[in-house]
């Protein structure tokens, strides 16, 4: 029995009272003409674009309209190979971050690259991605959610000297893929970059006097960088072939790399690293202007900074066309 107080309160109807003759028709969702008309305008796919979506490189989807569709992620193939020269081992680091589905794809095409040719160990090292993703089947693969979120270039460094996976590493950018098996003359050097590049502004210079000065025995690298005539050359991406024992001793001689993963947030500090990276290896002799990368200034590469393909075929094609010789392809994404 209600209540005086409740005598207000409307009351839920009991459908079930009503006759079936005088039930009022009720349209579900998607017979509703707003709901129909709606539907006619999207595409016939499904597009994913959502954030913090849950990605599965496993299962091949449309992500856009032009069709374009994730790549799976491959087994080794029968004609991979182990990469060992002078009895060095070999690990490659892929650098990842997932903003949306299509840089999803981008390493896992940097993976299934370095597949086609090598069963070398992979590790992969995850910074700050804003979505989630299934790893899939990985074959002799690692991955590492890095807990210094922005720290980018310096990430690969900073894990290998802690975990020695190899001998040697190969750092790549999920934004590069492997084109071809490394010659023995690109192999050669305890350290080499991927690619190089002349630093000639003066934006960064403040920045890199001041990271030079949170390193220790850093008073002969600050005289170094600020001589007039001091010669060195930017890592493009910081990216490079590389001997663990160097790693080692660049970490016992200025702390570089556990002092600056504490400092490096966000592109620009990334920039700013990509120099250091240069002066130091100058300074230290362990490069020189004819020899500090296998494949040459960056500015050389064809369509460089502008192209905006992630397909592996369309970059391969592009560098086939410009006779630009490279095992390692780049594609840009503005993220």
């Amino acid at each position: 029995m209600s209540s005086w107080a409740n005598r207000h309160i409307p009351r839920r109807r009991d459908i079930s009272q009503i006759p079936v003759e005088l039930r009022p028709h009720i349209l579900q969702r998607f017979e509703q003409p707003q709901v129909i008309l709606s539907e006619s305008f999207q595409p016939k796919e499904e597009v994913y674009d959502a954030r913090n979506e849950v990605v599965y490189p496993d299962s091949a989807f449309v992500m856009d309209r032009q069709q374009y569709v994730t790549r799976k992620i491959e087994a080794v193939f029968s004609s991979a190979r182990e990469l060992r020269y002078n009895d060095k081992s070999y690990v490659f680091v892929i650098l990842r971050n997932i903003n949306n589905t299509k840089d999803n794809d981008l390493w896992i095409t940097s993976y299934n690259s370095i597949r086609k040719f090598y069963t070398n160990p992979i590790v992969i090292i995850d910074d700050n991605s804003t979505i989630n993703t299934v790893n899939g089947k990985l074959v002799n693969c690692e991955v590492i959610a890095s807990q210094y979120n922005g720290a980018g270039e310096i990430l690969p460094y900073y894990y290998f000297l802690q975990h020695k996976w190899a001998d040697r590493m190969i750092f790549m950018h999920d934004s590069m893929y492997l084109n071809r098996a490394f010659r023995n003359e690109e192999l050669e050097n305890a350290v080499c970059f991927h690619w190089d590049f002349y630093s000639t502004e003066k934006v960064n210079r403040n920045q890199i006097k001041t990271y030079l000065s949170l390193l220790k025995n850093s008073a002969a690298l600050s005289e170094f960088f600020a001589a007039p005539d001091s010669f060195w050359k930017g890592c493009f991406g910081a990216a490079t072939m590389i001997d663990w024992e160097v790693v080692q001793s660049l970490e016992a001689k200025y702390a570089l790399f556990s002092s600056l993963v504490l400092s490096i947030r966000n592109r620009k500090e990334r920039e700013t690293f990509e120099r250091i990276f240069g002066v130091i290896l100058f300074f230290e002799k362990l490069v020189t202007a004819e020899e500090c990368s296998n494949f040459g200034c960056i500015t050389e590469y064809p369509s460089a900074f502008y192209s905006n393909t992630l397909a592996f075929d369309a970059a391969q094609q592009a560098v086939g066309l410009a006779k630009y010789d490279t095992a390692i392809l780049k594609v840009w994404r503005g993220r």
